[in-house]
């Protein structure tokens, strides 16, 4: 979509933090790179394993984030809502995606392209600095979460193991006395 269709969707791009840090013209500039996307629910966005080259910010429904398993099966790790992005790391890295993310409603996005945006960050140094901040600070905030997820699951791990100890240590004694 061209920038006069963007501005239909004004009120919402404002709520998202990302254009709502910068001042109008740094805005301008970023949505003149931007592009909208309707994506019917159901269908994917990214995929795990392929290569990012864009940022999505979900202007519209929701979107469900994925990873493979050890057998192949899809398994949902987080649900993003309208203003929240996904796909930072293709700034920063020409590397296979980590996740697959598919709209789990009909959903509109924004895309910019990493070209696109490595642009904008020279040419308005300022709105550049803001939006690599937010960029940081999403990912860390990722982190964050997968690194509480991991304790989680750690600490059910080792709860198994310690009942599990228990039962074993249990069926021995219950063998000595027999």
């Amino acid at each position: 979509m061209n920038y006069d269709d963007l501005a239909s969707f004004m009120p919402q791009i404002r709520q998202i933090r990302f254009f709502n840090c910068l001042s109008e013209e740094q805005r301008s500039a970023l949505l003149a790179i931007s592009s909208i996307h309707d994506i019917s629910a159901g269908d994917m966005i990214v995929t795990q394993d392929g290569v990012g080259d864009a940022l999505f910010f979900v202007l519209r429904g929701n979107v469900e984030v994925s990873i493979k398993d050890l057998y192949g099966k899809d398994v949902i790790i987080s649900r993003l809502e309208r203003g929240e992005v996904f796909g930072e790391a293709a700034i920063f890295l020409s590397a296979r995606r980590t996740a697959t993310v598919a709209a789990a409603s009909d959903t509109t996005v924004i895309r910019i392209r990493r070209s696109d945006l490595l642009s904008f960050f020279r040419n308005h140094p300022a709105g550049g600095n803001k939006i690599l901040t937010l960029i940081i600070l999403s990912l860390l905030k990722k982190i964050k979460i997968t690194n509480e997820d991991l304790v989680l699951e750690k600490q059910s791990d080792f709860d198994f193991d310690y009942v599990d100890n228990l039962v074993q240590d249990f069926l021995t004694e219950t063998e000595d006395d027999n």
